[in-house]
């Protein structure tokens, strides 16, 4: 959030895995859209910078050696190339050379205007619950998907993100947000499709984003979701058609158990329960033949998903606790591949692979309440907010994984976790007019941040790089930093608890 004294952060991000593309002249678009009128005055003062390195010490790095976009291609337009779902179709048609050996596609997904606050709604038939707009509907529970010829080939659920400001701005002075500046993208592994897919032919891949529906099961969003997509393709140099079948599939019906209960006082609904779990299972399978033999490739994913709700106060007082967990696989690389012409099978606990699996837990446990005021030029209105969060993943990602195989002997293991509170002051008069007090006075908060990394260190050198962090932040009209501390080693991350409001 910004401050009296001004706001700096930076953001760092390895783009190796875009080799292909960054060694010809590009057309790069720096998009920060937000509001900026009268009120809101911020500007933004900002530096790109890009760093290219050439170290001859490193194993040699074996990145995708095509890319193709799954966006609207507009950046001949000087334009951002994002759909924007449900009002696109976020479809596009592509053929693959025919001897690709490997292909993964990397997705972005982002709930933003209505959709920010996804996790918070409601099933669209309770909406009118209090008959004021309180409470948005749609569910709580989003799915992203990518179809490829209107087949499933994967999903995601996605990791809630709290941008700044959001929930409480009390919260976020000056933390921020688990992967605020940084978005994470999924990726999936497509290649058990490949031999259906190096036919010369046309073939559609299609993002998608759903929320629950009590009676159609899948349902429409609000708006907007921001999506876009790249298909990372790795070759067979030493062949000229790869063969294969359409991959064997195991994709049972989502599975979805959801109640609720209204508490009713004199005539008039006072309080709004709901809870909603889901479950998902998938796999895709198939042999592929190369210049380097048979080849079994996999892909498969499991998830479970649970939200509870307990809304009172006209729709303005919540209490939420949900929890989002599952784990991926994929198949790993092979000795004489393009993508490892060198490399071991991957290894964990000295155990051969044929299989790497990634699992992941992301947990929230909210309550905010929102206590408006009678008369805004007098006082202002009071939101007392409090989070508990953390993100937990033991993974290879899949794109790291084949663009630098030798940085992987094992797997990469980070948990972090947020728990603040704060009382904060707002009105929709102070900033254009002379009524209310100024927000800043009498606000109180703090945010603490525990974070632990442990996993290979970057661009194939084989060691692991392990880390900790723990802050503390206190808002307030001059909001400061009170704890800071940072280790050589992993930390431990305590787990989120259950808050009731």
């Amino acid at each position: 959030m910004p401050t009296r004294t001004g706001i700096f952060w930076n953001v760092q991000k390895d783009m190796t895995f875009f080799d292909v593309l960054l060694r010809d002249k590009q057309t790069v678009i720096f998009a920060m859209d937000n509001i900026y009128d009268s009120v809101f005055t911020g500007i933004y003062n900002v530096t790109i910078t890009a760093l290219y390195y050439d170290d001859e010490d490193i194993e040699p790095l074996t990145p995708a050696d095509l890319i193709l976009p799954i966006s609207t291609k507009s950046s001949a337009k000087n334009l951002p190339s994002m759909f924007s779902i449900p009002d696109d179709h976020a479809a596009v048609s592509m053929s693959f050379p025919r001897n690709v050996e490997r292909a993964v596609v990397s997705i972005l997904a982002s709930g933003n205007g209505a959709e920010e606050f996804w996790y918070t709604n409601v099933p669209t038939e309770y909406v009118n619950t209090f008959n004021n707009g309180a409470i948005y509907g749609y569910s709580p529970w989003r799915e992203a998907q990518l179809l490829i010829d209107g087949e499933l080939a994967g999903v995601n659920w996605p990791f809630l993100t709290v941008f700044t400001g959001g929930i409480s701005p009390g919260l976020w002075v000056p933390v921020v947000g688990i992967d605020t500046y940084d978005l994470p993208s999924f990726e999936i592994d497509i290649s058990p499709w490949i031999g259906v897919m190096c036919d010369g032919k046309d073939h559609t891949f299609e993002i998608n984003v759903v929320g629950y529906d009590s009676k159609t099961t899948l349902g429409t969003v609000g708006s907007n979701w921001w999506v876009t997509g790249a298909v990372f393709l790795w070759l067979d140099d030493a062949g000229n058609q790869t063969l294969g079948s359409a991959p064997v599939s195991l994709s049972p019906p989502l599975v979805f158990d959801f109640k609720s209960h209204i508490t009713t006082s004199s005539g008039v609904n006072t309080s709004l329960g709901v809870e909603l779990v889901a479950y998902r299972s998938l796999s895709h399978t198939a042999m592929i033949t190369t210049s380097a033999g048979n080849r079994t490739l996999t892909w498969s994913q499991s998830l479970s998903y649970q939200n509870i709700q307990q809304i009172t106060n006209r729709g303005y007082n919540e209490s939420l606790s949900q929890i989002t967990s599952g784990t991926s696989s994929f198949s790993s690389t092979t000795r004489g591949s393009k993508s490892a012409p060198h490399q071991k099978p991957f290894t964990h606990t000295g155990q051969s692979q044929s299989l790497i699996i990634s699992s992941y837990e992301y947990a929230i446990d909210l309550y905010q309440a929102n206590l408006v005021s009678a008369d805004p030029q007098r006082t202002n209105n009071t939101l007392v907010a409090v989070l508990d969060r953390s993100f937990i993943t033991t993974s290879v990602p899949i794109l790291s994984y084949l663009t630098s195989p030798s940085s992987f002997p094992s797997y990469e293991a980070l948990a972090t976790r947020q728990n603040g509170s704060c009382i904060y002051y707002w009105n929709n008069t102070y900033y254009e007019f002379a009524g209310a007090i100024d927000p800043a006075v009498g606000t109180i908060g703090e945010t603490e941040q525990w974070y632990s990394y442990s996993g290979p260190r970057p661009l194939g050198t084989g060691m692991t790089l392990r880390y900790g962090r723990h802050v503390v932040a206190r808002d307030g009209y001059e909001p400061v930093l009170v704890e800071d501390e940072e280790y050589t080693h992993t930390i431990e991350v305590p787990r989120t608890h259950q808050i009731f409001g």
